[in-house]
């Protein structure tokens, strides 16, 4: 409200405004008119804090010009006053439905003129800081509607990893995150179960890889502007397609910076959130790696206590049938009548065949050593 309010004046009697503005002069600015159609255009060309606006008019009446005044934007708040000569009860709820704020019968007196004036303006100044109070608390409220709606995505996000057992399972975690952010990207996993390039459901293009390629270059973690876009390295890589920061971000309008900068923030913790993934993962494939080498290890060592059992039993049978062996041609040379000369020749070559297997025994014990050696290791590393 200006210092002193302008009223606007609207009465098709000409005694009845000079009237209005004698009295009214000094405490207000006063525009006077003598119809509803040439109210509604003075009130476009500058808006009055107050009508002051008769019934009974010719062409268009108070209550039509009063509707009119109340329709358009510029003057919907303007408070309006009927002063009528027109008393009746039908009369005054024709008013109130037109929507005016009062309505004082003619002859009018002065000072009640003045302060219902006062009043009505003042009750339109309380009602234009309580509509400003509202659309700041609804605002608010939108802003904290649209924060807890981006918190909920993360945390269904983080939710939803604990069913991912592979990196395509992440990815597409990620993608539908960022869809329910407004966004979309490319994403590349590597770890254990190799490397994964991806763009929604699709593998990524040469020139998305090239990006990708660059991003990984970044030297650790790290959010940066890639043109109108968005890069996130943390060991994994994502670009998040118009989300923009830096330069490309300050030609936004303030209400748009703020939601980018929690997009950001976000999208920071749905990377996060899947590099703790994929690490969980890799140390799960790593101890199951370790599990499957320590069942093999088992394995071998059990073949070779096989083994050398097995060694070391053939050694002590040959042993025992060469030992009977000698035992039966000893016996036989007392029936077979043999020269001395023919037993001596019997018993060299039995002794030096006897002397060429015990060479043979002789290399099987270095392999028997050697077999408990590897024994003793894998026993030590099961």
């Amino acid at each position: 409200m200006s210092p002193v309010p302008h009223i606007l004046v609207v009465d098709d009697d000409e005694l009845t405004r000079e009237m209005l503005q004698a009295s009214l002069t000094g405490a207000c600015a006063v525009t006077a008119v003598a119809s509803g159609a040439a109210a509604l255009q003075q009130a476009q060309a500058a808006v009055p804090d107050l009508v002051l606006l008769d019934v009974d008019m010719p062409e268009m009446n108070g209550y039509a010009t009063c509707e009119a005044l109340l329709a358009e934007g510029a003057t919907r708040d303007v408070p309006v006053i009927f002063l009528s000569a027109c008393v009746t009860l039908d009369e005054r709820l024709r008013g109130y439905q037109a929507g005016a704020v009062d309505y004082l019968t003619k002859p009018f007196d002065v000072s009640e003129l003045r302060a219902k004036i006062k009043l009505a303006i003042a009750q339109r100044d309380k009602n234009r800081d309580l509509n400003a109070q509202l659309e700041d608390v609804m605002n608010a409220a939108m802003t904290s509607a649209d924060m807890y709606g981006e918190v909920g995505v993360v945390l269904e996000f983080q939710r939803r990893l604990s069913g991912c057992y592979h990196y395509a399972d992440i990815a597409r975690a990620v993608f539908d995150a960022l869809e329910r952010c407004g966004f979309e990207g490319s994403v590349r996993l590597n770890g254990r179960q190799g490397v994964l390039s991806m763009t929604g459901p699709l593998e990524c293009s040469a020139l998305e890889n090239s990006l990708l390629d660059h991003i990984e270059k970044l030297k650790g973690a790290s959010i940066q502007p890639v043109g109108g876009h968005t890069a996130f390295n943390y060991g994994q890589a994502l670009l998040v397609r118009n989300l923009p920061m830096g330069e490309a971000a300050r030609h936004c309008s303030p209400d748009d910076a703020d939601r980018f900068g929690r997009a950001r923030d976000n999208v920071a913790l749905l990377v996060e959130g899947a590099l703790g993934r994929i690490r969980s993962l890799d140390i799960e494939t790593k101890n199951a790696s370790l599990e499957n080498n320590a069942k093999l290890v088992k394995l071998t060592r059990e073949a070779l206590i096989d083994i050398s059992a097995q060694q070391h039993a053939t050694r002590l049978q040959i042993g025992a049938v060469f030992q009977r062996m000698r035992e039966e041609i000893e016996h036989a040379f007392i029936h077979l009548g043999l020269s001395d000369t023919q037993e001596d020749l019997v018993t060299d070559t039995l002794a030096r065949h006897t002397e060429e297997v015990m060479k043979v025994f002789d290399h099987s014990q270095h392999i028997e050593q050697h077999l408990h050696h590897l024994i003793g290791k894998l026993g030590t590393t099961g």
